[in-house]
């Protein structure tokens, strides 16, 4: 024994040791950035870890390079930005990855404690004196759940409209709310266009009308993304419809903050999380200089804010929005952005309780990944191949063809050979219900696979932007073996796979979409499918595809037809059994 005991402890030394992952620069909550960033002496941020890889650029990589980051809540005071001189190269690479077994929380949030109890339950926060300053968010969380704001009616009852004044800036409601005039709150109103929604703030109310701010819609679409009679409808954000568990209300000149907790909850007990951040990870490169072989590994990256525009948010489609079909159509901006980057990847991270939208590959990116990661709880679109960039200028629209979203301006700015594999994509548009859980448009070669994309209120995957059949850079997409379900929740005219116009060589191919449901907020639109094939479609292989119990059917066409593709071996559910292609 007395030599056993030595040689066993020796043993399992040199194991630990071992295990030891191995690092270049390691990150921890409790480390210092005066430290030389090791596994003893950590750095405590990111940017300082940046720095130091950085210097290892310029020297020029002869290996690749890994930052470990150690498990805990690193609070973001502005996002992270990466450019050229912090990547890898044609063969290395950078990679910032999670320590194993560890989770690291990269968030774009601020703590808020020190609740006061008051009577029925309700409780307030002074969100100055307990964040140090306040600021007007959107989005507020308790135990990584999304809150709702105060609306009126509660789910699941909605509002009416009754009339549309002629600038359809006045609306009359077919009951009124409980509150005489909501000037002065911050009201908004909400309404459930047939594929989108609209947000305009109400500048006063008397009894059943209302005068909004905005128009109430994307004006010049007809009743479809308009303000129209029997259009469903609810107010959110005021004081007095704070009457259910879990709502509250932001007085944002005050800074007071009030919850209405359920009986016996304490909400000093909790994690409240206020966003304050739009963007996380900024990955920007230049069109001679793009950002090469950068990696994010096995990271959370959470909470952002979304700020409602200034005229409102009147929904086009899938995260899209604008004034009228002659103005500019822009799209909801994304936390996690990559623009002229090559050969990039986020792999086994979580994504989630995002204002906007969660992930995009902009201009010029090319033969990145998304790659086994979870996405949930997203404001906006979930993943985003073709986003156009520090959510702004998506097209304008010729008031002769009020759909015609613009290609690249530059041929060579076309996203090309990106992936989005083995990833699940859930609860995506959660405050802007018109948007998708994937989304492809003006991209070459993207291929979108193995996915999981389910609980959406409208879309899982779409692909294409062009109302009509002119050719633009949209071509050879790969959309295989994903299991789309759970869509339509909400809304209407979608399904579980959405596409536009001429996409020369694509393929739709060994998909299983099911359940795209029907609801009480899809007044007067069209149905929903397992593939609806819109306007222009044309150029796609369907293969080996299963649909079924799809509340439209398992396919529609809207001003395209089944003749301008090709088909082999579906399984498409007709009634009892199932029925070939068409």
């Amino acid at each position: 024994m007395v030599l056993v005991m030595p040689l066993l402890l020796l043993l399992s030394q040199f194991l630990a040791a071992a295990e030891l992952p191995e690092a270049d620069f390691v990150v921890a909550t409790d480390g210092n950035d005066a430290n030389p960033g090791s596994l003893e002496a950590p750095f405590a941020t990111l940017q300082r870890a940046q720095e130091a890889v950085r210097g290892l650029v310029a020297q020029g990589l002869d290996n690749n390079v890994t930052v470990l980051i150690r498990g805990g809540e690193y609070v973001l005071e502005q996002p992270l930005f990466f450019g050229p001189t912090d990547a890898g190269t044609a063969n290395f690479i950078v990679r910032y990855a999670t320590y194993p077994g560890e989770t690291p929380v990269l968030s774009g949030g601020r703590r808020l404690t020190g609740w006061t109890q008051g009577e029925n339950n309700r409780w307030t926060l002074d969100v100055a004196g307990t964040a140090g300053e306040a600021w007007p968010f959107r989005q507020l969380f308790a135990d990584g759940e999304r809150l709702p704001r105060g609306r009126f009616p509660n789910p699941p009852d909605l509002l009416r409209v009754e009339a549309v004044s002629p600038d359809v800036t006045g609306i009359t409601l077919a009951s009124a709310p409980p509150v005489a005039n909501l000037a002065g709150q911050d009201a908004e109103l909400v309404m459930y266009q047939n594929w989108s929604i609209s947000r305009a703030a109400i500048v006063s109310s008397e009894n059943n009308v209302l005068q909004l701010a905005n128009p109430m819609g994307w004006i010049g679409h007809g009743d479809a993304t308009t303000a129209s009679p029997g259009k469903p409808a609810i107010i959110e954000n005021a004081l007095e419809f704070v009457d259910q568990p879990g709502e509250w209300y932001l007085d944002r000149r005050s800074g007071l903050l009030t919850y209405q907790a359920a009986e016996g909850e304490d909400p000093n007990a909790k994690t409240f999380i206020a966003p304050k951040l739009e963007h996380l990870l900024v990955v920007e490169g230049q069109p001679d200089a793009p950002v090469i072989n950068l990696r994010f590994e096995g990271l959370t990256f959470a909470h952002t804010e979304w700020t409602l525009p200034t005229f409102g948010y009147q929904g086009i489609q899938a995260g899209h929005y604008g004034t009228t079909t002659t103005d500019r159509t822009y799209v909801l901006p994304v936390g996690i952005e990559f623009t002229f980057a090559e050969r990039c990847a986020l792999e086994r991270c979580r994504v989630e309780h995002f204002g906007a939208s969660a992930i995009g590959f902009g201009p010029r990116c090319r033969y990145n990944r998304v790659a086994g990661c979870a996405v949930a709880d997203i404001g906006g679109n979930g993943i985003m191949t073709g986003w156009r960039g520090k959510g702004g200028l998506a097209g304008s629209a010729p008031a002769e063809d009020h759909h015609l979203a613009a290609d690249w301006a530059d041929p060579d700015d076309t996203p090309t050979g990106n992936e989005i594999v083995a990833n699940e994509v859930q609860t995506c548009g959660a405050v802007n219900h018109g948007c998708v859980g994937i989304f492809d448009a003006f991209c070459a070669e993207t291929r979108i696979a193995h996915n999981v994309v389910h609980a959406m209120p409208y879309t899982g995957i779409s692909a294409g932007f062009r109302w009509d059949e002119s050719p633009t850079s949209q071509r050879g997409a790969v959309i295989e073996y994903n299991h789309v379900y759970d869509t339509m929740r909400m809304l209407a005219d979608g399904g579980c796979l959405y596409t536009l116009g001429w996409q020369p060589g694509a393929v739709i191919r060994g998909n299983v979409f099911h359940d795209a449901h029907r609801s009480a907020f899809a007044h007067g639109g069209a149905p929903n499918n397992g593939i609806f094939f819109d306007q222009g479609s044309k150029g796609f292989h369907v293969v080996g595809n299963t649909i079924y119990n799809c509340s439209g059917g398992p396919i529609r066409f809207n001003q395209c037809g089944a003749a301008n593709m090709t088909w082999e071996n579906n399984a498409l559910e007709t009634g009892p059994g199932y029925a070939a292609e068409p």
